[in-house]
């Protein structure tokens, strides 16, 4: 790829465990707090293989991405593979699917947004628990804070430092959680190896939070491209997967254990300065990443508009900047007080796109990269073939091909799946077909039963844009 060395290796580039911590900052946020509310819905039982089960296959599909990037290089694809947008193009060879899943991409992301607006309202009522702040008014409070930010904040190198102090921020948030959970769990009998009521749909239901949980790989691309070393990619899985795993597990089944209910940990917690000191925590771990994410959005959605204003430093570019910005701020407030209950949001959210976009797009993208690969080296066995496949691509300068120019080396689009299943060992076919049953289910059953929840929650607390002021402690035996 470009700026890289014959030998692969990027000397400016990032290890694999500063790229552990790039990947904790983004994963390991504020989608975890809603881990608690998981088990209270499932039990201890399904908790525990949702968590232990989604963790492998995120795994897996992460490491297929490190592969699919691998041999598209091999065959000689020449554009960049830098984005899934990119690897989506060079995957199907059309740049319109490269768009498209581009589009996905950041649509998800901007409702990711969304919901970080939502948590920072939530903070704020929490940090001045004794007024009637009402939620909408804290909402655009945390817009009024972001304004300027937005405005002036025009590029964000990564720093592994900063993402390692993002980490630890809420890494404190629920330690301090638990710990102050801890010191008044309910005596009633609350928690259960299997949950009273539970049916198909709840399961599921729940389960869109444990897959937003797990979805990271938006950015692993990018995340690769970065690497000093790409092949190095899954090592990052060494410090990355323990602390997912780890802290996954804590906040469920602790949080389940000390009562924290079916809402998010944080709500489970009594009114007082611990509760303040927690909020504000949240509150500066959340701005760092909408600020980060921001950033990526809005130099995107500028560089489609005015690309030749992305790069300048005039009143006019920081205007557009600026407009875009604030229209992304606009978004997130509306989508917030539209549904104003954070586990709900992130359920939604995680069955329509996280699901998709992090286990079905880049098993898709390996199939058709993999496939290529089979049909290539099948072609390659027929020396007629090998001859006019010579003759009718003409290679760049560089020695690689086109979308266009290598459209014929590798069979038609459509048959590629085909031949790439068929090289697959058996495991790994029953890994795939695992993945994406389960998958398919939590984007029909688990969504349906999200909006279900929502829509007796607006009946219970008030429909959008009204006050839904903080409420009192959620209690398991309450």
């Amino acid at each position: 790829s470009v700026g890289r060395a014959d030998d692969g290796i990027r000397k400016d580039g990032l290890s694999w465990l500063g790229i552990s911590w790039l990947m904790l900052s983004d994963i390991v946020g504020t989608s975890v707090l809603t881990l608690n509310g998981v088990a209270a819905r499932l039990g201890f039982v399904l908790t525990v293989l949702f968590i232990c089960g989604l963790f492998p296959m995120a795994v897996y599909t992460s490491v297929l991405m490190s592969r699919t990037r691998t041999i598209l290089e091999n065959l000689g694809v020449k554009e960049p593979l830098g984005t899934m947008g990119q690897v989506a193009a060079a995957a199907f060879q059309s740049e319109r699917a490269g768009s498209i899943v581009t589009l996905v991409v950041y649509g998800y992301t901007a409702l990711g947004q969304a919901s970080y607006m939502l948590v920072l309202g939530t903070t704020l009522q929490q940090l001045f628990y004794s007024m009637p702040l009402c939620l909408p008014l804290a909402v655009l409070l945390s817009v009024l804070a972001l304004l300027i930010p937005t405005f002036g904040l025009r590029r964000l190198k990564d720093s592994v430092a900063l993402c390692f102090f993002n980490s630890m921020l809420i890494l404190a948030v629920i330690v301090i959680a638990l710990v102050r959970l801890g010191m008044n769990r309910p005596d009633c009998k609350h928690t259960h190896f299997f949950e009273p009521g539970l049916s198909f749909l709840v399961g599921l239901g729940a389960a869109t939070n444990v897959v937003y949980s797990f979805s990271g790989q938006w950015m692993y691309f990018e995340l690769i491209d970065t690497m000093a070393e790409p092949k190095d990619f899954p090592k990052a899985f060494l410090v990355s997967g323990p602390f997912m795993l780890v802290t996954y597990l804590a906040v469920a089944l602790l949080g389940y254990w000390f009562g924290a209910g079916k809402m998010n940990l944080i709500n489970g917690m009594p009114h007082g300065p611990i509760l303040q000191a927690v909020a504000l925590l949240l509150f500066m771990h959340v701005v760092i990443v909408y600020l980060i994410k921001s950033v990526v959005l809005i130099r995107y959605m500028h560089g489609r508009c005015c690309p030749n204003q992305v790069e300048q430093r005039s009143c006019r570019s920081y205007m557009q900047h600026g407009g875009w910005g604030l229209l992304l701020l606009t978004f997130s407030l509306l989508v917030s007080n539209m549904v104003p209950f954070f586990s709900q949001l992130l359920g939604i959210i995680g069955g329509i796109f996280a699901g998709p976009i992090s286990f079905l797009f880049p098993i898709a993208f390996f199939l058709l990269a993999k496939g290529r690969e089979e049909a290539s080296e099948e072609n390659s066995l027929d020396r007629e073939e090998s001859v006019e496949l010579s003759v009718d691509m003409e290679p760049h300068e560089d020695g690689k091909l086109s979308y266009a120019e290598s459209s014929s080396s590798g069979g038609s689009v459509s048959s590629r799946p085909s031949f790439a299943w068929r090289s697959l060992p058996a495991w790994e076919k029953l890994v795939l077909f695992i993945t994406v049953i389960f998958i398919l289910a939590t984007m029909v059953f688990g969504v349906m039963e999200e909006i279900l929840q929502v829509i007796e929650l607006w009946g219970q607390f008030g429909a959008p844009f009204d006050c839904h002021r903080l409420r009192a402690p959620t209690h398991a035996c309450g």
